[in-house]
């Protein structure tokens, strides 16, 4: 018995086109059409989220918000941002079981570009030579100056002795020469109200300071409120519109190359804690390959003038994954003080 014989699929030439029959209905009114919408619009929320609005902040940045509540384990703070170069400077604290862990400020990465290449801002100037005029690269102090509110405390949580902070870009460093004369920042956490700091005003002495209040910046520091390696005092470094600074670094180590931790004195009392640190060393903790950080200790006084809790180490930070720089006061202790502030009044 013969097979039957398959026909032949008969051969369209190359110039034919074969339409396509689409893959799904081309009416979106269907049932089908409508159903997978709305399973989508179901899953979007899960699978996106908008970008947090919230600037990121030093070590916490995914801690959630203190706010109000004092039950939180571990939460974040942020004080009002302020514009610098490209980008935006702000201070922060973190509370854990409402202990401070830490209080600092964060650097957006874009705010290290376009910074002013001017001296000073002008806002802290003295005319030393009396021509009516004022030359910001030597009668004028202070840099770039911000001053920048610290976040409230949060209910329940404990109190912090700092008032307010200042942050300033020294472009071209200052006095003393040898010293702090390279691009760099220092960071001001103040322990005294704003007008203490108003009311030490610019002159024609030492760094700027008005010469009838040279005597009063100077005064030493008592022993007891005097942490180890500090001087008593610094004459040649008492500066207008801010105070005595005692450095324990001897004078033979030359220019800064990284940080270095600055007390500030004002009529007897440390009255500011000061990292300061060049612009170069701050850029080399931007690690492409991950997050750097440098901590030190702050060396500690036996008693402090005012209760609170106080910190023990000040840290550096790059963080990659959200882009911003830290320079923090952390790891804090309980201390009690006595009843008023040596020589400021409060």
């Amino acid at each position: 018995m013969n097979s039957p014989r398959i026909p032949r699929i008969p051969r369209f030439p190359r110039s034919t086109r074969i339409p396509r029959t689409p893959r799904f209905p081309r009416p979106a009114t269907t049932a089908a059409g409508l159903a997978c919408v709305a399973l989508l619009a179901a899953l979007l929320p899960s699978i996106w989220q908008p970008p947090d609005p919230r600037p990121r902040s030093g070590s916490a940045a995914r801690l959630p918000a203190c706010g109000a509540r004092t039950d939180a384990a571990a939460c974040l703070s942020l004080g009002p941002a302020a514009a610098l170069g490209r980008g935006t400077v702000r201070t922060y604290s973190e509370y854990r079981d409402g202990v401070p862990q830490a209080v600092g400020i964060s650097l957006t990465a874009s705010a290290l570009t376009a910074l002013p290449a001017a001296p000073t801002d002008g806002k802290h100037c003295h005319d030393t030579d009396g021509d009516g005029t004022t030359d910001r690269a030597h009668e004028c102090v202070g840099g770039h100056s911000l001053e920048l509110a610290l976040p409230g405390t949060p209910a329940g949580a404990a109190g912090l002795p700092f008032h307010w902070a200042l942050f300033n870009w020294n472009p071209h460093g200052h006095n003393p020469h040898g010293r702090y004369d390279v691009p760099h920042f220092d960071v001001h956490f103040y322990l005294v109200p704003k007008e203490v700091r108003a009311g030490i005003r610019t002159g024609g002495c030492a760094l700027l300071i008005a010469c009838d209040q040279l005597a009063t910046a100077a005064r030493p520091v008592p022993a007891a409120y005097l942490p180890a390696g500090y001087p008593a005092s610094s004459p040649q470094t008492a500066e207008g519109a801010m105070g005595a600074h005692l450095d324990s670094r001897p004078p033979t180590t030359g220019t800064l190359t990284g940080q270095t931790f600055i007390y500030g004195a004002y009529a007897g009392g440390l009255i500011f804690m000061e990292p300061m640190l060049t612009k170069d060393f701050l850029q080399r903790h931007r690690d492409p390959a991950g997050g750097h950080r440098t901590c030190e200790a702050i060396p500690q006084p036996a008693a402090w003038q005012k209760s609170g809790w106080y910190p023990t180490r000040y840290c550096t930070a790059y963080r990659p994954g959200q882009g911003d720089y830290t320079v923090s006061l952390t790891d804090f202790v309980p201390a009690t003080g006595s009843p008023r502030l040596v020589g400021t009044g409060s």
